[in-house]
């Protein structure tokens, strides 16, 4: 280790803050803003459900399908630039939906590309990141960086929320906004993200190889007891498990519920007499909405402290039924069941967050955290085609049935489905793959 690196402290843990800012301009901007912005698009333009939730299926599906080429990118540019290029991406995209989202074909082309910004400006990378700087803490650094996307889904839609409705419901108002941030983020990125700690001359953890295998071994800081592959599996290799695809299906399954409730929260809520502008904050579809990404928060950090050990297959598990007890109560929230419209997004919020936090988790202690960006970009694809058909699907079938019922079956199902997969996903063993 350098004189300068150990005079400056660990740059980890500056890193941290840095990525939980970087991470949650895109995905509370321009992930989780849409849902909110497409009420007032719906008024102005008098597309149908399905048809507006079209362009965020595209949207989320982008997000997975770009993570092949975000591995890429990370691998051959590294995360710092693979953040900054994604951001400018998707700002630019954004002043283009501001100035031409009306027409619907454009529309869906432009959602496609802000899916492939935020696919390079967000989750690959900054998962990569933590796990490239921290091994014996990881699950700590992972809950709370990605911790940061809770804490934008909550603060960012409500801005943009009230910057349009100041605006007179102007709706591109709402894209230009997720333009700027987008732009600060790259900006962000480019000067304060570092790619690995030897690039600064130090050690995962801030340890010693020496410190971190006796940190390993002995749960110098607390016990780590979860599996953690000796190796770093090929691609090739890994998709051969069973394991992998169990952990694809079981979180494509509940994410599926997750992405159903969510992004039909403004519109469902709506529905049952709320309104944006009620002068009573709590009482507005975009607080609650934010309300759910708030409370995933506490899935996150839930797995941080209880990651090293407890396996992620038993946290995923309690996640999901988590969240089908939210989507229950979805159901039946409304301003007569006010108890039900705030218990829903505690409960679906958990069950997201905790998921959300354990299934890099789960794929990097099962396979390597070296083999993770590349694995990534076969799993991500098949994951968001699950979950992000959810916003088209329950929309068309509001549209066909005038309710979320059909909707609310087909994921709850899903779900139940997925929590009892994953109580099966074992690790795998690199003793086999190595013999055939």
């Amino acid at each position: 280790m350098t004189e300068k690196s150990r005079g400056s402290g660990f740059y980890g843990w500056w890193l941290l803050p840095i990525l939980c800012l970087v991470y949650s301009i895109p995905i509370g901007f321009a992930l989780y803003g849409p849902p909110v912005i497409y009420q007032f698009m719906k008024d102005e333009l008098h597309w149908q459900r399905g048809e507006i939730n079209l362009g965020y299926t595209i949207l989320g599906v982008m997000l997975g399908l770009g993570a092949p080429l975000t591995a890429w990118m990370i691998n051959r540019l590294g995360p710092r630039l693979t953040l900054t290029i994604g951001a400018i991406l998707t700002a630019v995209t954004g002043l283009f939906m501001a100035l031409m989202g009306q027409i619907y074909p454009v529309y869906l082309v432009l959602c496609f590309f802000v899916g492939l910004g935020i696919s390079f400006g967000s989750v690959v990378p900054t998962q990569a990141l933590v796990l490239y700087w921290f091994n014996a803490k990881r699950a700590l650094a992972m809950g709370l960086v990605l911790g940061g996307g809770a804490l934008g889904g909550f603060i960012y839609p409500q801005i943009i929320s009230a910057c349009i409705v100041n605006s007179g419901g102007d709706w591109r108002v709402g894209w230009n906004v997720i333009a700027i941030a987008c732009f600060v983020g790259a900006a962000i990125a480019l000067l304060a993200v570092r790619n690995r700690p030897e690039d600064l001359g130090q050690h995962p953890d801030g340890m010693s190889p020496e410190q971190e295998r006796e940190a390993l071994s002995r749960g110098k800081h607390r016990p780590i007891r979860t599996y953690r592959s000796p190796v770093n599996w090929k691609t090739s290799d890994a998709v051969k498990t069973n394991s992998l695809w169990f952990i694809l299906l079981a979180t494509g399954f509940i994410f599926f519920l997750w992405q159903a409730v969510l992004t039909q929260t403004p519109f469902h809520l709506r529905d049952r007499g709320f309104v944006s502008s009620d002068p009573v904050l709590f009482m507005r579809p975009e607080f609650i909405y934010g309300l759910i990404l708030l409370f995933s928060i506490i899935g996150r950090l839930s797995i941080s402290f209880l990651g090293e050990i407890i396996e992620s297959r038993f946290l995923i598990a309690i996640a999901g039924f988590s969240m089908i007890l939210g989507g229950i109560f979805f159901w039946i929230a409304s301003r007569d069941m006010l108890w039900a419209t705030y218990l829903y997004p505690l409960l679906a919020g958990f069950g997201f967050g905790a998921t959300y936090v354990s299934t890099p988790l789960i794929t990097g202690n099962y396979f390597g955290a070296g083999a993770f960006p590349s694995i990534s970009g076969i799993t991500n694809p098949v994951n968001s085609v699950f979950q992000f058909s959810a916003p088209f699907i329950a929309g068309s079938l509001y549209d066909t049935y005038g309710n979320y019922g059909m909707a609310l079956l087909i994921g709850c199902a899903g779900a139940l489905i997925g929590t009892i997969l994953i109580l099966f996903c074992t690790p795998p063993n690199p003793r086999l793959i190595a013999t055939k």
